[in-house]
């Protein structure tokens, strides 16, 4: 395994996170063989995802990361090369549908966000690309597992219009209560039919992992 990283705040945290504190760590109910990186930041959770479970051979699209901030994607593509990894790095944040929007970049690597245009300093113009078309690339439009760690914009994606979910079968979702609160959101993905438990919380209190009910048994 070879992992470049870049020796600022955000990339070291990442790496100890990931790495050192494994806070993805988790027990499912089935191997994923399909993974959704949503704010991929270099792709280390995606290195980490693909050592421990194995994805799909070629020609089939395994792992798909996204992520908008440049200098972050290009770090995550170098990574994919060097670990051959089979899968897309798609620049471009992740929202309900496909367009453009303001991102905030600031110096933490690892902290990027949508924002607004109307804040003192919007940031970035950046491409979005919609949940279900990042979904439809994948085979039969499913994924098997869904990382989420947007800082506040999984209240974009799972505050409202959660029917993508249908073809997700287990999701890790990091919380930013700051920005959105979790407790609404959490109800509205049990609600979609999944099961609801956190994770690692020696570690990390903002962690919790969905599977869909309907694999717990598998």
């Amino acid at each position: 395994m070879k992992m470049s990283y870049r020796f600022n705040r955000g990339d070291l945290q990442s790496l100890r996170e990931v790495f050192l504190e494994e806070v993805y760590a988790c027990d499912l109910p089935f191997a994923p063989r399909t993974i959704l990186d949503l704010g991929a930041n270099i792709g280390l959770a995606s290195i980490w995802f693909s050592g421990r479970f194995g994805l799909c051979p070629p020609p089939e699209l395994s792992l798909l990361a996204v992520e908008p901030v440049p200098e972050n994607a290009a770090v995550v593509e170098m990574n994919f090369r060097d670990n051959h990894i089979f899968g897309e790095v798609v620049r471009a944040a992740a929202g309900q549908s496909s367009g453009e929007a303001w991102f905030e970049a600031p110096a933490e690597s690892n902290l990027g966000r949508l924002s607004s245009k109307a804040a003192p300093d919007p940031g970035l113009r950046v491409p979005v690309v919609g949940i279900r078309e990042l979904l439809h690339r994948f085979p039969g439009g499913l994924v098997d597992l869904v990382k989420m760690d947007i800082e506040g914009g999984e209240e974009d994606l799972l505050g409202h219009d959660t029917d993508w979910l249908d073809g997700v079968k287990a999701l890790i979702v990091e919380w930013h209560d700051d920005k959105a609160d979790s407790r609404p959101l959490i109800r509205n993905v049990e609600s979609a039919g999944f099961h609801h438990q956190r994770i690692n919380t020696a570690h990390q209190d903002n962690l919790s992992l969905f599977v869909r009910q309907s694999h717990l048994s598998l």
